[in-house]
């Protein structure tokens, strides 16, 4: 049986259908799909280019082909080439196939009419709120309220109608977006934590923390970038010695560059751009001495687990599956600068909080590590497969 996984990744690729990413959509993660199915089929926007970009690893390889959808960059540009999209997703679904959309993805819900459309089963991953995520402080495009409606009921209804759904959550997600009475449920991170993400132990503070890291895409300003680099003036008019890498790349970094320029904090902020391997993430994190995770909406974010996995003390932001990471004297309100400045400035400054989170992080992270995962998202996939099989016959 093939598995056909519907997701909202931007590929690149080459004249000959090579398919590269510089994310975690490689080769190595569509290959544990093999443990369970003889074909996956990954389903994405691709863009052709003429050169491979340094940093990116293949996607394709032995028993993992890629559906290239025809190229589109939000909302607007899906709908100027929405004829194109649905041809490829009709023609891409087999009907025999397994299919697993990932949501809140626009390409997710509409592979999941497709199936509907078809009499045909799907199952789903959530991994984002769309209601946080177009919230009054998330992305700032014009039309935000409608897609805010539009895509928080489509993730709701589709959840219902899937024969299975996987949360990153525990408990976030599920809460907003239940899945159907009686259907299967599974709440799994999709963090990939190998043996080597992990330090040898925890760290041991003997003086206060200095710099601080934040990970993430400035893409839009969900990672709340604004809001740590405010708190950062804030400390340092405060006379505190704290500094801040931003570990991330995007449209909005030539804004906030200006905001910290503004704020005064310029030699303070070091904007690193976007790293092409995670073990160049892994050493921004073991150069650091304190995770910031302001974000405005998340699921359950990928950055957090592994800097945890690299012994290092986070704050974040109440929203989302942070809650389940980080415990409630290290969380502030999304938004709240003043928030993060008084909890990061107080942190900061004592070693033997900085050593006890350390320690708590890199336990909890163990709880994530991908052996321990595994056995969660395999449950997922053999539900999956066992239910298109009951439907095909």
């Amino acid at each position: 049986m093939r598995v056909s996984v519907v997701l909202e990744q931007r590929f690149i690729h080459t004249a000959d259908g090579a398919t590269y990413d510089n994310g975690h959509a490689t080769y190595a993660h569509w290959e544990r799909y093999l443990n369970t199915f003889e074909e996956v089929q990954v389903v994405g926007r691709s863009q052709l280019v003429t050169a491979v970009p340094p940093g990116y690893r293949r996607v394709d390889g032995t028993g993992v082909s890629v559906l290239h959808v025809p190229y589109y960059q939000g909302p607007v540009g899906l709908l100027r080439r929405l004829p194109g999209v649905l041809r490829t997703l009709r023609r891409g679904l087999e009907p025999q196939d397994a299919v697993i959309v990932r949501l809140s993805g626009l390409l997710g819900h509409l592979a999941a009419g497709v199936r509907k459309a078809q009499g045909r089963p799907f199952a789903a991953e959530v991994v984002n709120d769309p209601y946080m995520a177009y919230g009054p402080d998330g992305t700032r495009h014009p039309l935000r309220p409608l897609f805010r409606v539009i895509l928080t009921r489509l993730t709701q209804m589709q959840c219902r109608e899937a024969d299975a759904v996987q949360y990153v959550t525990r408990e976030a997600l599920q809460r907003r977006y239940p899945p159907r009475r009686g259907g299967a449920s599974f709440g799994v991170s999709d963090v990939y934590l190998p043996p080597e993400a992990f330090s040898a132990g925890p760290r041991h503070y003997s003086q206060p923390a200095q710099l601080a890291v934040l990970v993430g895409s400035l893409e839009q300003p969900h990672k709340a970038v604004d809001v740590a680099i405010e708190a950062l003036a804030q400390l340092r008019r405060a006379g505190q010695n704290v500094r801040l890498r931003v570990v991330g790349d995007g449209p909005l970094r030539p804004a906030l560059e200006a905001q910290a320029e503004q704020a005064g904090v310029a030699q303070d902020v070091e904007f690193v751009g976007q790293r092409s391997t995670p073990q160049a993430v892994r050493a921004d994190l073991d150069a650091a001495e304190l995770l910031l995770m302001p974000s405005r909406t998340e699921g359950l974010p990928r950055a957090l687990l592994e800097a945890q996995a690299r012994a290092l003390p986070a704050i974040g932001s109440s929203v989302g599956g942070i809650p389940e990471l980080i415990p409630d004297e290290y969380l502030v309100p999304a938004g709240d600068a003043a928030a993060l400045a008084r909890v990061w400035g107080a942190l900061a400054a004592d070693p033997e909080a900085l050593s006890r989170a350390s320690a708590r992080n890199l336990n909890l992270a163990h709880e994530y590590a991908d052996d321990v995962l595994d056995r969660g998202r395999e449950a997922f996939r053999q539900v999956v497969r066992a239910q298109t099989a009951v439907r095909e016959n």
